[in-house]
């Protein structure tokens, strides 16, 4: 086994016992601790019925929420939480309005689909989608999503990393341009929280969105919203349900929106995934993002090293700085090759247009990822 402190990990994770599991960008592998802790949600749900509302599912929303936010570098209170980024990206666009003179929401072209199909559906209300094209098919220049972004720009969306190429966006940069021209931004850091140190502050987004499943081993339905304090009390989202009201249970007739975070929550939240993603984001801010990235690094650079050895294509950058947690390898029959993997215990992906995707986590030996690459040149016919 190799000589990595990280690897003590693995016997909390149990898939890891019976596969190379190298799929953490889908869904981060379960800690052997989330049996127990739904056992406490539904204990509490068939002891103490509704009252486990006020007694203990509300206050875990607002620990879990401040629990993520530490994890990104926010404020108490600046995150609120929903089963899904789809819903969150709706509310956020139900924040704004787009006059002729600043109807423009900018975004990258190869970014993952819901962050395009929001935008897009955005133009009966008035908005202009701007798509910027990447240059060579993995990256998106910073010097084309600044020159898209102009006095005429309501929003900028983008995606930290992109979820083929795991490309790496130079956010300062454009959040700089933004500034310059008061745009608004939106950053997408599904695919980089947890495995790359973030501080939503230092970078100045004025909103942020991902979730749990990933990199922070938490489970579907534990996804969050960052939106930075200073702007939150400005803006009145039209998605809005009972618990975005100040008083949720007085159940007026009148509406007046709950100060913070909380005029985005919308409905009732889903309570089981409060309890299902906690045990996975404690091990992430246990081991500590900054020794996660570390080893990503080394890893995805040994992964990119072996690649080329075999002849493959990469389509990741090849700039640690440009880089986020995946590697993409060119496969022409990516579909086939990929399930021949999985079947194999080498658990994979494979994307239209990209490849095939290897993602190593804190939790995953050298000697997998070797294996990752060389079933892909081997059942690709670039191995013996």
């Amino acid at each position: 086994m190799d000589a990595d402190p990280l690897l003590a990990w693995r016997k909390s994770f149990p898939i890891l016992g019976r596969c190379a599991y190298l799929l953490t960008h889908s869904l981060g592998a379960m800690h052997e601790s989330v049996p127990a802790s739904l056992t406490e949600f539904t204990g509490l749900w068939q002891e103490r019925g509704a009252c486990a509302w006020e007694e203990a599912w509300l206050p875990r929303v607002r620990q879990t929420a401040d629990a993520i936010g530490g994890l990104l570098g926010a404020p108490a209170g600046s995150v609120t939480l929903h089963q899904n980024v789809t819903s969150l990206l709706g509310i956020v666009a139900s924040c704004l309005t787009y006059p002729p003179e600043r109807n423009r929401v900018v975004f990258p072209s190869p970014d993952f689909s819901t962050l395009r199909y929001v935008w897009t559906g955005q133009e009966r209300f008035g908005a202009a989608p701007v798509p910027v094209g990447s240059r060579d098919g993995i990256g998106i220049e910073t010097a084309d999503m600044i020159a898209a972004i102009d006095e005429r720009t309501r929003l900028v969306a983008l995606s930290h990393v992109l979820f083929k190429s795991s490309y790496l966006m130079d956010v300062p940069a454009i959040v700089r341009r933004a500034r310059e021209v008061g745009a608004l931004v939106l950053l997408d850091v599904y695919q980089s929280a947890g495995t790359v140190p973030l501080d939503l502050g230092a970078l100045g987004v004025d909103f942020a969105v991902g979730g749990a499943v990933k990199w922070l081993c938490g489970g579907p339905g534990a996804c969050y919203l960052y939106v930075k304090p200073d702007l939150s009390a400005t803006l009145e989202p039209a998605q809005r349900g009972w618990f975005s009201h100040a008083r949720p249970f007085a159940f007026e007739e009148g509406f007046s929106y709950a100060e913070g975070a909380s005029r985005f929550m919308g409905g009732s939240p889903g309570v089981p995934a409060l309890y299902s993603c906690r045990p996975g984001l404690e091990a992430v801010r246990s081991v500590g993002v900054d020794r996660i990235r570390r080893k990503s690094l080394r890893q995805t650079e040994r992964i990119i090293r072996r690649a080329k050895e075999h002849g493959l294509a990469v389509r990741t950058p090849l700039d640690p700085e440009r880089r986020g947690g995946t590697v993409t390898i060119a496969c022409p029959d990516g579909d086939r090759v990929t399930r021949e993997m999985i079947e194999a215990g080498v658990m994979v992906d494979h994307r239209p247009g990209a490849g095939i995707r290897i993602g190593p986590h804190f939790y995953t030996m050298d000697a997998e990822c070797d294996r990752a690459v060389d079933e892909v040149a081997r059942r690709s016919g670039r191995g013996t």
